[in-house]
């Protein structure tokens, strides 16, 4: 973790400098391919809003003061007032002998690891089968459980079954009146009624098996297709939860007795409503909105079964609980955390993830989409044309706040223009190298490169990248998004294949093969985890 090192070694330095703006925030970050250095800071240009002074005097005061890192080799203050940083060749030799050698242990960010956090994701209602737009929420949710646990915590998946309310009637209502169609009762079909061809292939199995069940039956029906659907796509639950057992277990009626006790609650044309005290200055937002939790017929809302499956999760145990919704959900979002707030969880408890739509392009154009009318494309058609690696690998490109456009025809390429093929190449070129090494009975060893050994412009720049994965890992739990480790693969393997063409491996010197046995095994631990991580596999033979 040299980013996260350097980072708390500036710290002290600007703590003895200038205590006054010792929490000021900055950024240690690789520079762009133009600055020299290995690192770069922009904490001097911060801090000369702060201090009004010229950033290279500030610069040159915090490197004047040293930076006590035995891994850093010089420090130097550039003209436009940032700190460059440049690594000792040992450290990177060092790091990179055991990133080959402990593989995943070196590989996870020192002092990590917290929770319980409990992520929930996808919960889509069990009305229907899966569309792409629930695969993206998928693969985020299933990817950001594997960082945390490779960053230490504990997590564990959820997967929130809404059993109950209006959508779950129009369900049981259009398989039911399509089995009355199918044995000559012409019943009309409703307006609102889901029309997806797989509603008819419900109502034939239920007619074959002759079965009246239209509430229960068309439910379970549909969740085994959805966790097959899931389980296709690599990701699993560590626990299905019902809403339905929310309401058998009066969890509903406690959460609302305590907003009640707080005189959160109010009654208005024979319903019961949440007050939001948490107004916006502006108005008419949805702070401003007060919100139904019981109907005036005696039913309770979505809100209200929300209110009291946050406040369950809490009760289990969860320090950290992390909702991955849909862009729709954007005005929900601050309702929920104010009936959280209203039942004093904790201020950082619920965390809410929002993704954004995701477009199908095919042959050039855009596919066209409408859930209610059962026109969507299912992730599982999207799963059976380009695979799950392609599937992963594209929904983790951008992040979760950015629109997703998914070309079909490039994820199915097997060249370099298609991204997820071009990383894996990297994985099984390695291998064969490896394999190659074997049929030509040359020795495999670990080094980690004596002083004699001179690296290769190449070869420092790819080790580089691999020592930075930790920090990666920081920054995608800080960003709550996988696109960091997709985009750090790509240019990882930009940096192989450069080193793969300037460097010569089986026919090098014994010094020199050695240590590059080192750098790709290396290469393989950290592109291996990084495709585990997005849930896509990595291939020994392509």
């Amino acid at each position: 973790m040299i980013k996260f090192e350097l980072k708390n070694s500036i710290k002290k330095t600007i703590e003895k400098l200038y205590p006054d703006f010792s929490g000021v925030d900055f950024n240690v970050d690789e520079p762009p391919q133009n600055v020299d250095g290995d690192l770069a800071s922009n904490v001097s240009l911060v801090l000369a809003k702060k201090l009004g002074a010229p950033p290279q005097k500030i610069a040159e005061a915090i490197k004047g003061s040293g930076i006590p890192l035995e891994c850093v080799k010089k420090v130097e203050a550039s003209k436009n007032g940032f700190l460059n940083f440049y690594l000792e060749e040992g450290y990177l030799k060092k790091r990179t002998l055991e990133i080959a050698l402990e593989g995943k242990k070196a590989l996870r960010p020192k002092g990590a690891g917290s929770g319980p956090i409990l992520i929930e994701f996808v919960s889509a209602n069990p009305t229907g089968p899966l569309h792409v737009g629930h695969g993206r929420g998928a693969a985020l949710g299933d990817s950001l459980a594997r960082i945390y646990r490779q960053c230490g915590a504990v997590v564990q998946k959820e997967y929130y079954i809404n059993d109950m309310g209006v959508q779950m009637e129009v369900l049981a209502k259009s398989v039911e009146i399509r089995a009355q169609q199918m044995d000559g009762t012409l019943t009309p079909f409703p307006e609102n009624g889901y029309q997806g061809a797989y509603i008819q292939k419900i109502a034939e199995e239920m007619r074959a098996q002759k079965r009246e069940d239209f509430t229960s039956y068309p439910k379970a029906h549909i969740l085994r297709w959805i966790e097959t659907d899931l389980k296709d796509f690599g990701v699993t639950f560590d626990s299905w939860f019902e809403e339905s057992a929310l309401h058998k277990e009066k969890k509903v009626e406690e959460a609302l007795e305590i907003l009640q006790a707080k005189q959160r609650l109010k009654t208005k044309e024979g319903a019961l409503w949440f007050v939001n005290l948490e107004k916006e200055e502006e108005g008419d937002g949805e702070l401003d909105k007060d919100r139904v939790l019981r109907k005036s017929d005696g039913r309770y809302t979505y809100f209200a079964s929300d209110v009291a499956y946050h406040r369950n999760k809490f009760e289990r145990g969860f320090k950290q609980c992390i909702d991955i919704w849909g862009h729709d959900h954007h005005g929900y979002a601050p309702r929920l955390e104010a009936a959280t707030a209203a039942l004093d969880l904790p201020t950082n408890f619920l965390k809410i993830l929002l993704y954004q739509l995701v477009s199908l392009k095919r042959g050039g154009k855009r596919i066209s989409m409408s859930t209610r009318s059962g026109t969507f494309v299912t992730l599982k058609e999207v799963l059976d044309e380009v695979g799950r690696d392609a599937c992963r690998f594209f929904f983790a490109m951008r992040s979760p706040n950015s629109q997703l456009e998914f070309d079909l025809d490039l994820a199915k390429k097997r060249t370099n223009e298609n991204p997820v093929f071009y990383v894996q190449y990297v994985h099984a070129r390695i291998a064969s190298i490896f394999r190659e090494a074997v049929e030509r009975n040359i020795a495999i060893s670990w080094d980690g490169g004596s002083e004699k050994i001179s690296l290769e412009t190449e070869e420092r720049e790819l080790m580089k990248k691999l020592i930075f994965f930790p920090d990666l890992l920081n920054a995608s739990v800080e960003a709550s998004s996988p696109h960091l480790i997709a985009t750090y693969l790509i240019e990882c393997g930009a940096l192989f294949h450069r080193f793969y063409d300037k460097c010569r491996v089986l026919d090098a010197p014994d010094a020199a093969r050695q240590f590059r046995f080192t750098l790709l095994a290396a290469t393989r631990n950290v592109v291996n985890l990084g495709l585990d991580l997005l849930g896509v596999s990595a291939p020994e033979r392509m």
